[in-house]
């Protein structure tokens, strides 16, 4: 019974949320990738790494995005599991731009497909900010009107 609710919730929250999911995982992912590859800042050929080396080295970044990342997975599982989290959710969101800005400054000098990438997910992120804000208003608005049954 716990099972079919779970998958029923989460599958109903999963489509229209499914740019915070690929947010998130893609951060989760280049911690992953940093993990894996743990020369790559100090033998890249370009100076596209140099911004986000003099903020941490290699290993703090890479515990850092997946670290994130996970926390953001489980805001989202959350959310389409048990309870509606909009607050939480735009607030991942927000602090994701942090992360997706470093990266777009990083990767300016180089004006490559790196930094138009980073800058498309810094986008998709600004864009999740404002759908969660909405959803929250919407959750707000059924808490006023009592009707929290249908929206938690």
């Amino acid at each position: 019974m716990i099972v079919t609710h779970i998958r029923q919730n989460f599958s109903a929250s999963f489509y229209p949320r499914r740019s915070e999911w690929v947010a998130a995982f893609t951060l989760f992912a280049m911690g992953w990738m940093l993990s894996a590859n743990p020369e790559l800042m100090a033998n890249a050929k370009t100076q596209a790494y140099n911004l986000l080396q003099m903020i941490a080295p290699q290993p703090v970044w890479s515990v850092c995005l997946m670290l994130f990342g996970m926390g953001r997975l489980s805001v989202l599982l959350i959310n389409g599991a048990w309870r509606r989290s909009p607050y939480m959710r735009a607030g991942m969101a927000f602090l994701s731009c942090f992360l997706w800005t470093q990266i777009v400054l990083s990767f300016a000098p180089t004006f490559g497909f790196a930094f138009i990438l980073a800058c498309g997910f810094l986008g998709m992120d600004l864009l999740n900010i404002m759908c969660a804000m909405s959803d929250a208003r919407t959750v707000d608005h059924a808490h006023a009107r009592g009707n929290v049954g249908e929206h938690q």
